[in-house]
């Protein structure tokens, strides 16, 4: 009996590798994926619970953050000043801004109220290394809101495993937010550096969780 059970253990898991792989190896379905994962389980959301915002965080780190390349985010809003820090200060920086989207991701999935999320059909991949899935988010009582998400390909150094593709910036009507901080931060490493900046992070991070 139990090795009836061991291999109809080994036989779902296998399909959930392969489930899983597929789905990265597409940015599109990639996209579908972790929308239906991440708005399903907002709509069960008590916004009145005392513990309603650690549950939006906890949706944020398990359904959006493994599919986000926030290292490759973190050193293209460094800019030209990457060149300027040490290995440690990049992955201090890194750390700090991935708690950084962290946050900003919570406070967005906040306001979501149960409008519904339309996303672009599918399109050939060809040898695109780097390409936007376009969406929108549809609200009765608002114009529809039009965002798009930039994916880039990830090499798999295995022969056999499919390649991965990760989100790395998020453009809302026409805003980058990629862009946006890549100034913001350029302004503030000029001003107070690179270890005032990681560190103005980590307390804005801090002050969002009390």
């Amino acid at each position: 009996m139990w090795v009836r059970s061991l291999i109809l253990s080994l036989i779902l898991l296998f399909g959930f590798w392969a489930h899983a792989e597929e789905i990265h190896a597409n940015p599109y379905r990639l996209m579908s994926y972790v929308a239906e994962q991440t708005f399903s389980r907002l709509a069960k959301i008590d916004r009145q619970a005392d513990d309603a915002q650690q549950q939006l965080e906890a949706i944020v780190r398990q359904q959006l953050m493994p599919h986000i390349d926030y290292r490759y985010a973190a050193f293209a809003v460094l800019g030209k000043h990457i060149k300027k820090t040490s290995k440690q200060q990049r992955d201090d920086f890194a750390e700090a801004f991935q708690e950084y989207l962290v946050s900003t991701y919570t406070q967005a999935l906040a306001q979501y109220k149960q409008q519904q999320v339309l996303i672009e059909p599918e399109r050939a991949l060809g040898e695109q290394t780097k390409l936007g899935v376009r969406a929108q988010l549809i609200d009765a009582d608002r114009p529809p809101i039009n965002l798009e998400f930039k994916f880039r390909k990830l090499k798999n150094s295995s022969a056999n495993s499919a390649d991965r593709w990760l989100a790395y910036d998020l453009i809302a009507e026409g805003v980058s937010l990629l862009s946006t901080k890549q100034s913001e931060m350029d302004s503030l490493i000029r001003a107070d550096g690179i270890d005032g900046v990681i560190q103005l992070l980590r307390d804005k991070n801090l002050a969002t969780q009390e």
